[in-house]
């Protein structure tokens, strides 16, 4: 078998390898302080905004109660992405007295399908009195390809393998072997 040959096999086969890994993004919101409220109503914040992309696959987010440049509590609230409730914090709890206390949720996929794509507010729900503090808040997505992509590409590889096996008229695993 020729060289471009050969080349053209490995270029196939790396291809394939390269559609079927999975794909992260991070995304980082920066810390978030709220202002300071003594009685109800209490505000609900837009804390910030994540890309949500299309494909399957986990969606994790994740965060602290509490920063360390203002104060290490924060103030009851509901935390949301999208309409998803993510986090909470309730009154008199150790996120809402400090230290810095850590949250984090991974999505079912009914609440991932239930985000859609595109942009997705992130908010904070304030739910009793003092201020809303948050650390960095941390969205993860892996998505996974999508299986019809790989039968396709599965396809497309069959067909070029039984195209050059009925013009040599030999089996593909005999032309690899002489490969160099």
């Amino acid at each position: 078998m020729t060289t471009k040959r050969c080349m053209i096999f490995l270029l196939l086969a790396l291809c394939f390898g390269f559609v079927s890994v999975a794909r992260a993004d991070t995304q980082i919101l920066p810390l978030f302080n709220g202002s300071y409220f003594t009685s109800g109503p209490f505000p609900t914040y837009v804390v910030g905004t994540f890309n949500i992309l299309p494909g399957d696959g986990a969606i994790t987010i994740s965060g602290t109660w509490g920063d360390t440049t203002f104060n290490n509590g924060t103030a009851g609230e509901d935390l949301y992405l999208g309409g998803v409730l993510v986090a909470q914090c309730i009154e008199f709890a150790a996120c809402w007295q400090g230290p810095i206390t850590p949250w984090s949720d991974t999505l079912t996929p009914a609440e991932i399908a239930s985000l859609g794509t595109g942009l997705v507010d992130f908010t904070a729900a304030q739910t009793s009195v003092y201020e809303v503090n948050l650390g960095p808040t941390t969205l993860d997505q892996t998505q996974v390809p999508e299986p019809g992509s790989l039968v396709l590409l599965g396809s497309g590889l069959a067909a070029v393998a039984l195209v050059t096996r009925l013009r040599k008229g030999r089996s593909l695993a005999a032309g690899l072997v002489g490969c160099r």
